[in-house]
């Protein structure tokens, strides 16, 4: 079972382009890194179930901490998740991925966007996400959100960067309409919370 102290790893206009380059070399090594979680899963695929309402760090960086609530039923894939960077669950027809991202310094929210498009065609070259939407999650944590289509699956995306710029969390998710409103029940619950002196 998967307990709290496990660790995965704001809104600012878009800035000057110049800041793309780097947001490139970002999201290929993202994309490297992602090709490389298939082959790990695929010896790998084991399941771990996710403890029900309790906060779960899934990011802790440069003083703050990402944390999600699950409810009943969410499954951790464990070959395909590394603590601190990547994360794959499932519920019911629904596969959620997600990413803790570490962008260029002055990264806007608008590019951090467009190198979450780049991370989602690794799996699948059609896919695309739509142009995003504002949204708030119940504690008051300020991100993007749209959907993401492809040949194969539709389903949502969202990006959530942390209050210190310091990192983002960035999800994809397929899967039954009914179970992609879970997925949306899950990703409201996220927020940034101070880490406790010491912590990383």
């Amino acid at each position: 079972m998967v307990q709290e102290s496990e660790r995965l790893r704001h809104a600012r206009p878009p800035g000057p382009r110049s800041g793309w380059f780097p947001l490139g070399i970002f999201a290929v090594v993202v994309a490297a890194l992602v090709g490389g979680w298939m082959v790990l899963d695929s010896a790998l695929p084991s399941t771990a179930p996710v403890a029900a309402g309790q906060s779960m760090i899934v990011a802790s960086r440069q003083g703050h901490e990402a944390k999600l609530t699950f409810d009943q039923d969410w499954d951790l894939h464990v070959g395909s998740s590394t603590q601190g960077q990547r994360y794959r669950f499932a519920k019911g027809t629904a596969d959620l991925e997600m990413n803790v991202l570490t962008p260029p310094a002055r990264t806007s929210e608008l590019e951090l966007w467009e190198g979450l498009r780049k991370v989602v065609r690794v799996g699948d070259a059609s896919a695309n996400l739509t142009d995003p939407r504002s949204v708030t999650s119940e504690a008051g944590a300020d991100g993007l959100a749209g959907q993401l289509h492809s040949n194969r699956h539709t389903g949502i995306a969202a990006l959530f960067p942390a209050p210190n710029g310091e990192f983002a969390v960035g999800a994809t998710a397929t899967g039954d309409q009914a179970d992609l409103a879970e997925v949306e029940r899950l990703l409201r619950s996220i927020r940034f919370d101070r880490a406790p002196e010491g912590g990383s």
